[in-house]
């Protein structure tokens, strides 16, 4: 079975990297939530895509800029009186769930690495006990190399487009880098892996593949049909019913 993940939460069904979307995306039958973190002037932990706060708060300019008290009395857009959630707030609301975390480490509004993000991730993740559900992701391959070596133990998957392919020097590369990072998860982007799923299996294989974002109802389907671990949705609802009616209908004769 191919895991389904939802994407911030569920982003085109409530306002994204928000507690009212987790707690939401808890009763859809998913297995996997995927949310994003920045880092505070002071070295908090909150849960906002964008290095910017203009698109989805009450607020403009950087997150990296703002103490956390700052961030955490920022409302979001579309949240009723909801602000931006602490890192904390999210672990701590998923503390009893069964579903996999898949954190993303981002960079600040200048492309830069928050120093020290990853060793207070890590704590975060060990102080709560949640290491064998926490997958700790990123698009840089430096920063899930610190992970491990902050925690040999941590379960890692890095994102991959483009963009980042082109850093790395392109596919082929690409991929040997990240399959040299022992049961790292590897998530390209569905355009892209369209176009290499057989390279992608042959140097990673099923389980370390995963396919993101898969929004509408024609490519979910295609995708969970793929030979894939999982997908990544904004429509996490749509995902989970074409799983189960793909799971129930007949083989073919």
């Amino acid at each position: 079975m191919v895991f389904i993940a939802g994407h911030r939460g569920a982003r085109d069904l409530w306002p994204e990297n928000s507690l009212l979307g987790f707690r939401n995306l808890s009763g859809l039958g998913v297995e996997a939530v995927e949310f994003d973190i920045h880092q505070s002037v002071d070295g908090g932990l909150v849960v906002i895509h964008d290095p910017l706060l203009d698109r989805t708060a009450h607020d403009t300019g950087p997150v990296g800029v703002r103490t956390l008290k700052q961030l955490t009395a920022t409302r979001l857009r579309e949240a009723g009186e909801e602000c931006i959630p602490t890192l904390d707030a999210v672990l701590d609301l998923y503390s009893d769930s069964p579903l996999e975390l898949h954190i993303e480490i981002k960079t600040d509004a200048f492309g830069n690495p928050y120093p020290g993000i990853e060793g207070r991730l890590v704590e975060a993740v060990k102080r709560r006990r949640l290491e064998r559900r926490a997958v700790l992701t990123c698009f840089v391959p430096s920063a899930i190399e610190m992970v491990r070596r902050l925690c040999p133990q941590a379960r890692v998957l890095v994102s991959l487009d483009r963009r980042s392919a082109e850093m790395m020097g392109g596919i082929p590369s690409a991929l040997d880098r990240l399959a040299a990072i022992p049961d790292c998860i590897v998530a390209i982007e569905k355009s892209l892996l369209s176009l290499t799923l057989p390279l992608a299996l042959k140097v990673l294989g099923r389980e370390r593949l995963g396919a993101w974002v898969t929004n509408e109802p024609q490519e979910i389907a295609h995708w969970l049909a793929q030979p894939v671990r999982q997908i990544t949705t904004d429509r996490p609802d749509l995902a989970v019913n074409i799983r189960r009616r793909m799971m129930s209908a007949p083989a073919p004769s």
